[in-house]
């Protein structure tokens, strides 16, 4: 059907990507009904997977993350959906299993991505030809190729990642095992609401009829409107943190140490290699909804779970790509990943001067997100990606202190590196999209 996999993505990519656009009709738009006839359309028998739903503002890769590889320690084959992607864009559908001793994680493969898509060409014309109305999205056909490629690959489990709020995501159309709601905070406000119990709302829509959810520590105000749907739906609420779920929590420089407790299930001595405390409240949410659907299995298999847990990393989160001059990248990308990142900053490299480099997207809340990191220098710059804000429209916007701006990653990289000294650090932060091509840049040039 498809010559090769250009043609595949050319034709993927002739559906409308809200991804690409900078303001989403996200409640006039987005609709369950397109996706569940997409997905009837496609004879794809989605309810039969044995899923794992993830929502919230950040924090959600990473638990998507730690719940596959926690589910693959124990021995299952486990399909993971995720947004965005860093470098390939397949790395949005991967299978993660154990072989022998290690866990590995295997992208969709560019000829498994032109069947697949080659597969629903007919019906995906037809479908767009008898109604505009139903013309699917790119985000909707994509969620309806991961459901068809882990039931081609027997995926014992799924954990699949919300794109945009939950309530209304493609991805909501299951019917989860155990759902999570992670940290809930500021962003995508036009499209869910300026205020966080609109935001919450929107993520709550996750929340089943007597399906447990596992939630991360929230607002006061947030919690009160997850707790209300939890309710009206009969659902179990499980609260990392406040029922003294992580105890013991030691920050080394390489190694996160903590304890886990659920229930009168408890396993001590957890190493995570993903820097910053809050990655332990990520990994607990894992484990307590790996808890929920696999109890004996995880009660027996102590040491396997620990591994599971060791062995999850995920690039661009709070990582070292350089020594000399020393990068760290982090995709924080709203005002509360911001607070995490100074947090890690102040805890990791707490005497050193932060040089920022900063980018992000139109519907960011730049203001807001700079004044969380106290910088020496900051330079502002663009990525490669029709959504990023002119860096002379953040500086107008903006009340900043000792400024450069540049035209891309490889100019503020040689800015920075100028002004580089011993005593600082060079932190390069507010989008995915920089974090990538900065990786990119890093990897090709002879810096340093």
């Amino acid at each position: 059907m498809f010559k090769n996999y250009k043609q595949a993505r050319d034709y993927l990519d002739s559906f409308i990507n809200y991804e690409k656009k900078s303001i989403i009709p996200y409640q006039k738009y987005l609709k369950l009904e397109r996706t569940r006839l997409l997905l009837e359309r496609l004879k794809i028998p989605y309810r039969n997977m044995k899923v794992i739903h993830i929502a919230g503002t950040k924090g959600k890769g990473s638990t998507s993350g730690f719940c596959a590889y926690c589910l693959s320690s124990l021995g299952y084959k486990v399909g993971v959906y995720t947004s965005p992607h860093l470098f390939d864009f397949r790395e949005r559908i991967s299978i993660i299993c154990r072989e022998g001793h290690e866990i590995k994680n295997s992208l969709i493969k560019k000829k498994e991505f032109i069947n697949i898509l080659g597969e629903f060409k007919d019906k995906l014309d037809k479908l767009i030809s008898g109604n505009k109305e139903n013309k699917p999205t790119f985000f909707e056909i994509f969620t309806a190729m991961a459901f068809r490629y882990f039931i081609y690959k027997d995926a014992d489990y799924v954990v699949l990642e919300t794109g945009l709020g939950g309530r209304l995501d493609s991805t909501n159309v299951v019917s989860p095992l155990v759902s999570i709601i992670t940290h809930i905070g500021y962003d995508h406000m036009k499209e869910l609401g300026s205020k966080l119990e609109n935001i919450a709302y929107e993520k709550a829509g996750i929340i089943k009829k007597g399906i447990p959810l596992v939630c991360s520590s929230q607002r006061p105000a947030v919690l009160k409107v997850i707790k209300r749907k939890c309710r009206a739906e009969k659902a179990k609420i499980f609260e990392i943190k406040k029922e003294g779920n992580i105890l013991n929590l030691r920050v080394k420089r390489n190694i996160t140490f903590f304890d886990f407790k659920f229930f009168n299930f408890r396993v001590n001595n957890l190493r995570l290699r993903v820097k910053g405390e809050y990655q332990a409240e990520n990994a607990a949410c894992a484990l307590a909804a790996v808890f929920l659907i696999e109890q004996k299995k995880i009660i027996s298999s102590k040491s396997a779970l620990k591994i599971g847990v060791s062995e999850f990393t995920i690039p661009g989160r709070f990582e070292i790509i350089k020594n000399n001059p020393r990068i760290v990248v982090d995709i924080a990308h709203n005002e509360s990943s911001f607070k995490s990142l100074k947090k890690n900053l102040e805890l990791y490299f707490p005497s050193k001067k932060i040089i920022l480099i900063f980018a992000c997207s139109k519907n960011k809340d730049a203001e807001n997100m700079l004044n969380k990191i106290d910088y020496s220098n900051i330079i502002l710059t663009k990525f490669n990606n029709s959504r990023a804000v002119d860096p002379i429209e953040i500086y107008k916007r903006c009340r900043l202190k000792n400024v450069i701006i540049t035209r891309d990653i490889k100019e503020a990289l040689i800015e920075a590196k100028k002004i580089y000294k011993k005593d600082s650090i060079i932190v390069i932060s507010g989008s995915v999209f920089l974090v990538s091509d900065a990786f990119k840049e890093v990897r090709k040039s002879k810096l340093g």
